[in-house]
C-alpha cells in the first residue's frame, strides 16, 4: 500500500552549468523561459519563444520581398542606394538575393539567440518595425511611379 518516495534533493542539480549560446536554437529543447522573477535576464534558453519566432518570420519575409520589389524597381531605371548591395548586383539578381538573404539571416538568428538580452530582442523589434517601413515606401514608391 505505501509506496516508496524518492527524494530529489539527492539528485544532482541539472541547473548547475549555465545553458551555452550554441544550444539555444535548437528545435527541440525544454526551456523556453525561466520561473521566477528577474531570474532569466542576460541568459541564454533552451529555445526560442513563439513571439521571437514570429519576429524573425516577419523580417525575413519582409526582406524577401523587399529584394523583389527592389529588383523591379532597378528593372524600371531606380537604383540601389545602399552601396554593399549595389555591388552585389553588379553580379545580378541571384548574388544579390543570396547576400542580402544570408546577411538578414544571419543577423536575425543572431538576435534570436539572444532573444532574452533586452537591447537584442529591442534590435529585433525595431529590425521589424524598419522593414514594415521599408515596404511601405516600395508600395509608395511604385505608386508614385503608376500615374
Amino acid at each position: 500500500m505505501h509506496t516508496r518516495t524518492y527524494e530529489r534533493r539527492h539528485l544532482p542539480d541539472r541547473r548547475r552549468q549555465p545553458t551555452l549560446l550554441r544550444s539555444t536554437l535548437r528545435l527541440q529543447g525544454r526551456r523556453q523561459g525561466f520561473r521566477r522573477a528577474g531570474e532569466g535576464l542576460c541568459t541564454y534558453v533552451d529555445c526560442v519563444t513563439s513571439r521571437v519566432v514570429g519576429l524573425v518570420t516577419c523580417v525575413l519575409v519582409c526582406s524577401v520581398l523587399d529584394a523583389c520589389f527592389t529588383i523591379l524597381h532597378i528593372q524600371g531605371g531606380g537604383q540601389e542606394t545602399n552601396p554593399l548591395m549595389a555591388l552585389t548586383l553588379a553580379y545580378g539578381y541571384t548574388p544579390f538575393v543570396s547576400i542580402k538573404m544570408l546577411l538578414t539571416g544571419a543577423g536575425a538568428w543572431f538576435l534570436a539567440a539572444h532573444q532574452q538580452f533586452p537591447l537584442a530582442l529591442h534590435a529585433l523589434y525595431g529590425l521589424t518595425c524598419l522593414y514594415l517601413t521599408l515596404l511601405i515606401y516600395h508600395l509608395l514608391l511604385f505608386h508614385s511611379f503608376a500615374w
